[in-house]
């Protein structure tokens, strides 16, 4: 006959062993989990940051933006107030690095600032000769919008187009 007591087997016929290494494997799959949770803490923090870095440098590109935008309006109430429109371009090159171009309602006007080296917010307003003939707006903003920063010179693709 066989002896139950030699500590091989227990009383239910389930060796100590088979227990020691089910706790180990829990052991190491918790680990694993902590492990995991202390990394995408780490990288939720990082991620947080570059967030915050990001939205303060927008934040100062679209005040700059805005404070070239008041030196147009204020040159556009200056060339409507005197009559002179013409005097519009010379005025707005003042207010910084913009281009100005005629078009029939009066000037459309484009600059752009830096936001990081990677964005760059593009903006366009279009500044009214007339503004009684437009609900007395001086300017309509036509783009304020972020852009990647190699993408403010349009380049495109040299695609296949189906001829020979």
């Amino acid at each position: 006959m066989r002896d139950r007591n030699d500590g091989s087997i227990s009383q239910n016929g389930l060796g100590t062993g088979y227990v020691s290494l089910i706790m180990i494997f829990v052991m190491i799959c918790l680990t694993a989990l902590a492990v995991m949770s202390f990394s995408a803490a780490g990288m939720n923090d990082s991620l947080r940051t570059k967030h915050r870095d990001n939205s303060a440098a927008y934040y100062a590109a679209e005040s700059s933006a805005n404070r070239i935008l008041m030196k147009l309006d204020e040159a556009a109430y200056e060339a409507a107030q005197s009559g002179l429109f013409m005097t519009f371009a010379d005025t707005a090159a003042q207010a910084g690095d913009v281009q100005t171009t005629p078009c029939p309602d009066g000037y459309n006007v484009s600059w752009s600032c830096p936001v990081t080296d990677k964005l760059t917010l593009m903006c366009a307003v279009t500044v009214y000769e007339s503004p009684e003939l437009h609900e007395n707006k001086r300017y309509d903003v036509t783009r304020w919008q972020t852009v990647p920063a190699d993408a403010a010179t349009d380049t495109h693709l040299n695609v296949w187009d189906g001829t020979f």
